[in-house]
């Protein structure tokens, strides 16, 4: 009986987890993304392919990734770039995901 209701729970809390991933990516939007993303365009251009040297290109990054790196940013964790610190601070959590989708729906550059 303890088998079963350990079982239960484990299956419980892993549809939890897939139901937060799956709500968290289908609640990103690109074109509020796109709103809010212009601020990163005059470093990282509208298509996501960046101009300057040293700094990444954009287009085609892994959403999730970009969303783990603009809030390391933003709180200065992990991550220590003064400028990059000073654009993430003012994003909310959802603007972090809209900016996120926007820049992983892009055509990544070959």
């Amino acid at each position: 009986m303890k088998l079963i209701l350990k079982q239960l729970v484990l299956v419980s809390f892993l549809g939890l987890i897939i139901t937060l991933f799956t709500v968290n990516a289908e609640m990103a939007d690109t074109t509020a993304g796109e709103r809010r993303a212009g601020v990163c365009f005059s470093c990282h251009s509208k298509d996501g392919i960046s101009k300057l040297p040293g700094t990444p290109h954009l287009a085609g990054q892994d959403r999730q990734y970009l969303e783990n790196a603009l809030k390391a940013y933003r709180i200065g964790q992990e991550r220590s770039n003064p400028t990059m610190t000073a654009m993430a601070k003012p994003l909310s959590d959802k603007d972090i995901v809209d900016i996120s989708a926007y820049f992983s729906k892009l055509p990544y550059m070959k």
